[in-house]
């Protein structure tokens, strides 16, 4: 599993978050989502919905893995 950090402009509804699966933190300011992806179908799935929804999508990065993930 991989984790991603998503930044988005604006705020998400709450029934786009129940519709992404694997959100483990939501951020005010924009809104940056910590999701967990098993794959780069998952990732891209992730991005398509997003796109779907109208929102923005700003920045993707990728976090490192600590010795614990």
């Amino acid at each position: 599993m991989t984790t991603y950090e998503v930044r988005v402009s604006g705020d998400l509804s709450s029934a786009l978050l129940q519709e992404l699966e694997n959100i483990r933190a939501v951020q005010a300011a924009g809104t940056t989502l910590e999701v967990d992806v098993p794959d780069d179908a998952a990732l891209w799935g992730l991005i398509d919905a997003l796109r779907r929804a109208g929102v923005d999508l700003l920045e993707l990065r990728r976090r490192e893995s600590g010795p614990d993930q």
